[in-house]
């Protein structure tokens, strides 16, 4: 049994959206490590230095909250181990409390958790600056 035209038109319209959110993933990646005036590679390292971990976990954070996964059925949020593998190959549990970790800091009112939350809030305003200057691509009429 052939799939039809249509199953394969939106097979290669998902593809193109999964392609897209890995973009848009590193170009968060990107914008995390110029925040903390680190490169991308940096944030894929071994190293368990506190000033990389959190970035790293602010990273993880971003990806979560911004990044959906299309599938043929729904959207899904990004899935942990894509954002592991895009972080130097770490297990889904580690982005798991990383995710957490951050979101915890973010609803404290600790000092250093409200400098985190300005650093969150400037990273999320860069992207959306960058997301609003992008030139979107044109419908195709159907």
């Amino acid at each position: 049994m052939q799939p039809n035209a249509h199953d394969a038109e939106r097979r290669a319209a998902l593809h193109r959206l999964r392609r897209a959110q890995l973009t848009e993933a590193r170009r968060i990646r990107q914008a995390v490590a110029d925040g903390y005036a680190l490169t991308p590679a940096h944030l894929r390292a071994p190293c368990r230095a506190h000033p990389l971990a959190e970035a790293r976990q602010v990273t993880m954070y971003l990806m979560r909250a911004r990044l959906t996964w299309p599938t043929l059925a729904r959207e899904a949020t990004f899935p942990l181990t894509r954002i592991g593998r895009l972080l130097g190959g770490r297990d889904h549990s580690t982005v798991m409390h990383g995710v957490a970790v951050i979101a915890a800091r973010l609803t404290s009112g600790r000092e250093d958790d409200v400098i985190l939350r300005h650093l969150v809030d400037a990273l999320a305003a860069t992207l959306d600056a960058a997301d609003a200057g992008a030139v979107k691509p044109r419908r195709q009429a159907a």
